[in-house]
């Protein structure tokens, strides 16, 4: 059936103006595609630095239970942060690698969405990656400031006396499954920064020494 000239011209100009919008939007693509690649990188670097800060938290945790504990009982919870402390670097380790590994997959998508005949798709993938750059840096740098925390606390903990009262007053207002963040059975250092005498007191009501609070030495502290 023949068209009538102007239905004909504006379904021309309907198909003309679809492809002129395409246009920025493949440009606008690659353009995120390179910015999503530029933070990866970033979030990369930031992982791999405070995967080395954690690694020296350890080995000064290390260093500093080699030098000894004033009890029996200071260096059993010395051992126990230096672990925390060892784990923590190997945490920021691993999230480091991700983060580096994301990054070179939105470095390969960039590409794509710049030489590539679909930026878009290449954008988006760059974009997934980004995300996983950023967790992994983000994890990074929480497992960097554990190790930190577990290089001080083993410190302390040389200098722990064979016995320690901590003031049972305090720890009456201890709602130890609020305080139990993750409700596994037990209260870490990290979960007892929550509360500033359970915190204050970690070593003296760690009882056992091995560097987290159960339930019963919570009760303990409340006599």
């Amino acid at each position: 059936m023949k068209r009538h000239p102007l239905l004909a011209l504006a379904i021309a100009t309907a198909f003309a103006g679809a492809a002129t919008a395409q246009v920025p939007s493949k440009v606008q693509a690659k353009h995120d595609a390179v910015e999503k690649a530029d933070v990866a990188a970033a979030d990369a670097r930031a992982a791999r630095e405070n995967a080395i800060t954690a690694q020296a938290a350890a080995q000064a945790a290390a260093a500093t239970r080699d030098q000894g504990a004033s009890s029996a009982r200071g260096a059993i919870a010395a051992e126990a942060t230096t672990q925390q402390a060892r784990q923590s670097a190997a945490d920021a380790q691993t999230a480091a690698h991700q983060a580096i590994r994301a990054a070179d997959e939105a470095r390969s998508a960039q590409a794509a969405a710049v030489d590539g005949s679909n930026p878009q798709g290449a954008a988006e993938q760059a974009r997934a990656a980004m995300i996983e750059a950023r967790t992994a840096s983000a994890i990074a740098t929480d497992a960097s400031g554990l190790a930190r925390a577990a290089a001080a606390a083993t410190a302390e903990a040389n200098r722990l006396p064979g016995t320690v009262i901590a003031p049972p007053s305090d720890g009456r207002d201890v709602d130890f499954l609020v305080v139990d963040a993750n409700a596994d059975g037990s209260i870490s250092r990290e979960e007892a920064r929550a509360h500033t005498a359970l915190s204050a007191n970690f070593l003296a009501v760690d009882v056992d020494a091995d560097g987290r609070i159960s339930r019963g030495e919570i009760d303990g502290w409340r006599r």
